[in-house]
């Protein structure tokens, strides 16, 4: 089976020039031919789809469970369901109600019965006993990986969660996957940071925290080389202990045409790739390294964006990019509110906290930048995760605090 990052193309058209093999894969969006038929669902952020599915003859199995799989509702998540279901492909992590949202789903390869379990930290569209929506983690997962371990011979949880843009993923979410594995899965596929993330081997199984953007817009993310290539991990799950591989994946947009191609990287670029990944995964195996790159990440993301969410910030400028979370709709939104009165908040206050405080990594961020700027969390930043930090990520304490 082959582990890929986040399908999201929008209007483009995506052509692969690689042979993939039964590719597990996050659908960031629901499929819609027809997106005027569809009402956006009030959110923070922007609302996404794709209107086609990746052509291949190869067989895909997608990843349901992430924050933008209902931005057109639950009308939309029917009609992606739909067309997922014409096409043959399997899927989960997503439903008509909780219970259905959290049913794993088993695929076959090379004679191997796989489970797979999607899941992702609560944002938009999270499903409950009354409402439809994604499957959010939690223990529910546990008693899901023991109940599968009597019927399959592999377990994957393939979750959707990170603090975008990091190229490492924070404590907590290395210590829930870590629990994953130790619950009795095999793999964990990590996605949703955006930009690819490093890897680990971890008892007897395998974790990816961050594959990265399979097939996004090219040119909303240009700007973000890392933004523009993946992991790919080939994994023979039939070999014991697994045999498996990493391959990088470039998206090249097609001037002229709404089109984008996913290759394999050039050597040159498959070099530059391995350094950038040796970075992140260096952390890995350095725990007070580890945890202060997290106390870079945490106030930096602070920073950029968490501080001004919160009203936090003096400020009264929002960052390009700090806009470009927010959506364009919402920003301006949240413009004409400003001139109303302070005393009162808008709903879309209220959804922008919410987005705050329901994501996990978003409320981790804001506790340890904040526990961090108060003095009850010691800060263990230094010259040397500040010039990490520099180099990995999209932006720089110095051009933050201009």
């Amino acid at each position: 089976m082959i582990l890929i990052g986040d399908y999201i193309p929008g209007k483009s058209k995506v052509k692969l020039t690689i042979e993939l093999q039964n590719i597990l894969c996050n659908l960031e969006g629901p499929v819609l031919p027809r997106l005027n038929s569809f009402s956006i669902r009030p959110k923070a952020g922007p609302n996404l789809f794709s209107e086609v599915l990746p052509k291949s003859n190869n067989h895909f199995v997608f990843a349901l469970a992430n924050n933008h799989i209902m931005d057109y509702g639950h009308a939309g998540l029917i009609a992606t369901q739909g067309t997922l279901n014409q096409n043959g492909y399997k899927y989960c992590g997503a439903g008509k109600d909780l219970t259905d949202a959290r049913k794993p789903i088993i695929v076959e390869d090379s004679g191997v019965k796989i489970g797979i379990i999607s899941c992702c930290e609560a944002q938009f569209g999270v499903a409950n006993n009354s409402q439809p929506g994604v499957a959010e983690f939690g223990p529910w997962i546990y008693q899901t990986i023991c109940n599968l371990c009597e019927t399959v011979d592999t377990i994957i949880v393939t979750c959707h969660a990170a603090v975008e843009d990091s190229p490492w993923p924070s404590p907590y979410i290395r210590e829930l996957y870590h629990s994953f594995i130790d619950a009795g899965a095999t793999v964990v596929h990590g996605h949703h940071s955006h930009v690819p993330q490093g890897y680990e081997e971890y008892g007897d199984g395998l974790i990816f925290y961050g594959m990265g953007n399979f097939a996004i817009d090219p040119e909303k993310w240009c700007e973000y080389p890392n933004g523009m290539w993946s992991l790919a991990a080939e994994i023979d799950f039939s070999s014991k202990p697994l045999n498996w591989r990493l391959l990088t994946l470039e998206i090249r947009h097609i001037p002229g045409l709404e089109t984008i191609m996913i290759e394999e990287s050039t050597k040159e670029e498959e070099a530059i790739h391995k350094e950038y990944l040796n970075l992140c995964n260096i952390p890995l195996s350095s725990p007070k390294l580890f945890e202060a790159l997290w106390h870079e990440v945490a106030l930096r993301t602070y920073y950029h964006y968490g501080a001004e969410y919160m009203r936090f910030s003096d400020s009264q400028q929002v960052s390009r990019r700090a806009q470009a979370r927010l959506g364009l709709s919402m920003f301006k939104r949240a413009i004409l509110n400003s001139s109303k009165t302070s005393r009162l908040h808008s709903q879309n206050d209220f959804l922008l906290w919410y987005h705050m405080f329901a994501c996990e990594s978003h409320r981790q961020m804001l506790a340890t930048a904040l526990g961090v700027l108060a003095g009850e969390i010691n800060d263990l930043r230094t010259e040397e995760t500040r010039r990490l930090a520099d180099e990995m990520m999209p932006w720089s304490l110095n051009e933050i605090l201009k």
